[in-house]
C-alpha cells in the first residue's frame, strides 16, 4: 500500500532540506516532466530560478515553501513525491522529474513515481494563489 506523506513527514522533509540546502545557490534547472510545474511556464520557471539562493523554509499544510532571493518556490509532494540531495555526476533515476543543480556540486532532485506532485513559482510580491484555499495550520493561534 502506498500512502500520502502526512503533515509530520512533510515537516521532517522541510527541516531536513533546510539543514542541507540553506543558502545554496541554484545554478541550473532541468525539468524532465513538464506537468510537475504548475506555474509559470517551464522556460520562465527555469530562468527565474537561476542564481537564486534557498534562504528561508516554511510550510503551510502539506505545501513546502522555499523562500529564495526574489522568488518563492512552493512544492506539494502529493502521494509519494520525494526530494533527494545527490552528487551532480550521479545518474538520474527513472522517476526524477526536476533537477536543481546547486553551487556546491550537488543536485536537489524531485522524484515522483506517480507524477502527481506540483511546483509553483511566484515573485516575492505576488499573491500565492497555490495556497489561497489551504486551511489553518494545526498550530495556528487562530485555530479553535
Amino acid at each position: 500500500m502506498i500512502s500520502m506523506p502526512e503533515l509530520p513527514e512533510v515537516e521532517t522533509v522541510l527541516r531536513t532540506l533546510e539543514k542541507q540546502i540553506k543558502n545554496k545557490q541554484i545554478k541550473r534547472v532541468k525539468v524532465l516532466w513538464n506537468n510537475i510545474v504548475a506555474q509559470p511556464n517551464i522556460d520562465e520557471f527555469k530562468s527565474l530560478l537561476i542564481d537564486q539562493h534557498f534562504r528561508e523554509f516554511d510550510r503551510l499544510g502539506k505545501y513546502l515553501i522555499f523562500k529564495l532571493d526574489d522568488q518563492i518556490l512552493i512544492a506539494h509532494l502529493r502521494m509519494e513525491g520525494k526530494f533527494y540531495l545527490e552528487s551532480i555526476d550521479k545518474p538520474i533515476r527513472k522517476h526524477t522529474h526536476v533537477v536543481f543543480e546547486l553551487d556546491n556540486g550537488q543536485t536537489l532532485r524531485y522524484n515522483d513515481t506517480r507524477k502527481f506532485g506540483k511546483m509553483y513559482l511566484y515573485n516575492k510580491d505576488d499573491k500565492l494563489k497555490a495556497l489561497s484555499k489551504v486551511g489553518l495550520d494545526p498550530w495556528d493561534k487562530n485555530l479553535d
